[in-house]
């Protein structure tokens, strides 16, 4: 009876030691485990800030990518309307000058310049010919003034020699104070500037005077808008003048002119 007691109290003793070595080596591993765990987490920690950086930036640069890309859409949306808007603008100034003499300027598209029709000669080539009742010899405006005069005429095609070219001769006037005129032709030039030749008034002309067509010698209407006066100078060749007229037309920007026609 002793012996077995005094087995059941060293059974109890050496389960009580295993437990507190257990306890301890799990201790003991804890606390050994504990630097490389703190390592891990710091390390962890600085590598997951970066990499969550790294994809925060990715995700703002991608944002402000396509931020820029809304901002272009909208520049270019905004152009678009600013182009329609002086394009409707221009069209409704050409339709107000068709309305105001109906029936007798017939509006045409400018296709292109050609100048193969003749060296060295200065034309426009239009997408109304015979067709459309175009004739050659037709008075060629805008609404800012005098474009030229038709000279070859296809069934849907015409050209137009520009008063630039210096083959076309256009008979001009300005008024001066008192009612009277001062009269030249015109006889070429450039985009930039024409030349209005044979002058024979000794008037003083008033600076940047409005210089019209004549009507005389009956090819081209009295009134129409040729330019402005800037100044007049003695010919050396001869004892008229002449003067350098800036024109009412930008011809290198033309898109639409109109052609007279017969009624």
């Amino acid at each position: 009876m002793k012996a077995r007691t005094t087995g059941t109290y060293a059974l109890i003793a050496l389960a009580a030691v295993l437990t507190a070595v257990m306890c301890f080596s799990r201790a003991a591993g804890v606390e050994a485990m504990y630097p490389f765990q703190r390592a891990w987490r710091a390390v962890s920690n600085r590598v997951g800030s970066r990499i969550s950086g790294a994809w925060r930036g990715a995700a703002a640069s991608a944002e402000n990518v396509r931020l820029r890309r809304e901002v272009a859409a909208l520049a270019l949306a905004r152009d678009d309307l600013a182009r329609l808007e002086a394009e409707n603008e221009r069209l409704r100034r050409a339709l107000d000058y068709s309305e105001s003499e109906r029936g007798v300027w017939l509006a045409a598209a400018v296709l292109t310049r050609a100048p193969a029709l003749a060296a060295g000669r200065r034309v426009l080539r239009t997408d109304k010919g015979s067709n459309a009742g175009v004739a050659e010899g037709a008075v060629v405006t805008v609404p800012e003034g005098l474009v030229g005069r038709v000279v070859s005429v296809t069934p849907h095609t015409s050209e137009i020699l520009l008063v630039t070219d210096p083959s076309l001769k256009v008979s001009c006037e300005v008024a001066l104070p008192g009612g009277d005129f001062l009269r030249g032709t015109l006889a070429g030039g450039s985009d930039e500037r024409l030349a209005l030749r044979h002058i024979l008034s000794k008037a003083e002309v008033p600076p940047r005077s409005p210089v019209f067509t004549s009507g005389l010698g009956g090819v081209f209407p009295k009134g129409i808008a040729v330019g402005t006066l800037l100044e007049v100078r003695q010919d050396q060749d001869s004892p008229r003048r002449e003067g350098e007229v800036l024109p009412a037309v930008d011809f290198s920007t033309l898109k639409d002119v109109f052609i007279r026609r017969e009624r």
